[in-house]
């Protein structure tokens, strides 16, 4: 309580949760959530280390690449959620929401626009995550390793091998996780690679006092799961399994998207614990809970795996962690204003434009006027005259608008992130990321404990949509 009292999303946006489609929290009888980057928070930085340096060392012992080629990686900030890989012609690509190709790397080169325009067309447009699968949206945290090692080896690579390059990347990324080089690594020390938050357990003691089931999805395995479940709770390594007692159901190796599949058929098979269920199926899970639908909210921070498929297949209520906000909020805070200060210069950038064609076309007209009596003449001059002086003026007002709007967003996307901007945001349109974050998120959030700051009842309400004739109004 005296948490909710100082922490209040009122006053601290930064543990606010933000509502795409209404969600009555009172309706909902049980709470999901993933492992890996949604209660278990990474130290990332640590744990982006030591894949990469994991598959860089398969890379050059199996596939024989030169150790000096790998010394050119980009800084961490480069690799990010939310970008787009053609994996043959070897570029990094960011995208609004209709696939306009906004920005683009070659390894760390930025393109020029002609050069995006001859790979992509005038349009700059490029399918989502289609075309034989060439591009492959980078939708992970665990896949900031892969775009790093593929942004100092791209430069080295034909045209012709970069597909290759690429599935050699993925290939070994694969193997770490699976033969269990990179958790053995992680379960050694796993105070290095988690940042435990205290209110983890707070929340999941709220949510089940209040009379809510909880339960833990995740594609993870059971013996990695426990190993890090203490250190997430910020609880001794000793502690054992006590922590199942704050779950009414524990699911490991789900895998994810394919779990909420209706065609899935396989059984679960019950673990050390007959609370704990390895694999199985969605109709499982909601036979334990004794709940279905929306009377769930599942919370996981995986794009495709944890919300698409559980929003499209089986209508689950859905929030996505996006611990990205969090840094996004931070730097709009020590701007302050710079966001109302662009939505201002933008909507008086719009309106200038219109006054501009309006001169233009009255322009237009007047000097269409031909036939005229030598009386009219000297009051048709007159008036060309001052039309051209009110056009004139539009215009350098409309270029001033636009330097204007150019400096601020340059501004704010640089100190978001000084090679891609803002995960979110495109210029006036949503990114690609943003746009899925709209459409399947019905909620999102920075952390996912910050649901504790939120009674059991609350009202998640979504803002009011606005077509543009209803803002013209306003």
């Amino acid at each position: 309580m005296i948490a909710m009292a100082i922490r209040t999303p009122v006053f601290d946006h930064q543990r606010a949760i933000y509502t795409n489609r209404t969600l009555r929290f009172g309706q909902v009888d049980a709470v999901g959530f993933d492992f890996d980057h949604t209660l278990a928070v990474y130290n990332c930085p640590a744990l982006d280390d030591l894949a990469e340096k994991l598959v860089a060392d398969r890379l050059v012992e199996h596939e024989g690449v030169p150790r000096e080629w790998l010394e050119q990686v980009p800084d961490a900030g480069f690799a990010r959620k939310g970008l787009i890989l053609d994996i043959d012609e070897g570029v990094l690509l960011k995208t609004d929401r209709y696939g306009h190709v906004l920005r683009a790397f070659r390894g760390r080169s930025k393109l020029t626009v002609g050069q995006k325009r001859d790979l992509y067309g005038d349009r700059d447009i490029i399918p989502h995550v289609t075309d034989d699968d060439r591009f492959i949206q980078v939708d992970h945290a665990f896949s900031r390793p892969e775009i790093l090692l593929w942004s100092a080896l791209v430069d080295h690579t034909e045209s012709g091998e970069r597909r290759k390059l690429w599935q050699r990347i993925r290939k070994h990324t694969d193997t770490i996780h699976r033969d269990g080089s990179l958790k053995q690594v992680i379960t050694a020390t796993p105070e290095k690679y988690i940042l435990p938050d205290p209110r983890t357990e707070a929340l999941l003691v709220h949510l089940k006092a209040t009379g809510k089931k909880v339960f833990l999805l995740t594609n993870s395995e059971w013996e990695y799961t426990a190993a890090m479940m203490n250190t997430v709770l910020g609880r001794d390594e000793d502690s054992g399994e006590d922590w199942l007692e704050l779950f009414d159901l524990v699911v490991v190796e789900a895998r994810k998207p394919g779990y909420f599949q209706p065609s899935q058929s396989k059984d679960a098979i019950i673990g050390v614990d007959e609370k704990i269920l390895i694999g199985g199926k969605l109709a499982e899970i909601e036979k334990h809970i004794g709940c279905s639908g929306n009377e769930v909210l599942y919370v996981g921070d995986h794009i495709y795996a944890d919300l698409i498929s559980s929003k499209k297949n089986v209508y689950w209520r859905t929030m996505l962690v996006v611990p990205e906000l969090e840094e996004e909020l931070t730097v709009q805070s020590g701007m302050p204003g710079i966001v109302s200060q662009l939505r201002e210069v933008d909507e008086r950038r719009t309106g200038t434009e219109r006054e501009v064609m309006h001169w233009k076309a009255v322009e237009a007209c007047l000097l269409s006027i031909e036939d005229v009596i030598d009386s009219d003449r000297k009051g048709l001059k007159k008036l060309r005259y001052e039309c051209a002086i009110a056009r004139k003026q539009a215009t350098d007002t409309l270029k001033d608008f636009i330097r204007q709007r150019e400096s601020l967003r340059s501004k704010l996307s640089t100190a978001t992130n000084a090679h891609w901007g803002s995960l979110f945001r495109a210029g006036s349109e949503l990114t690609h990321y943003g746009r899925q974050l709209e459409d399947y998120a019905c909620t999102y959030t920075s952390r996912a404990t910050n649901l504790l700051f939120y009674p059991p009842g609350h009202y998640f309400r979504s803002p009011m949509d606005y077509l543009p004739h209803e803002l013209e109004s306003m």
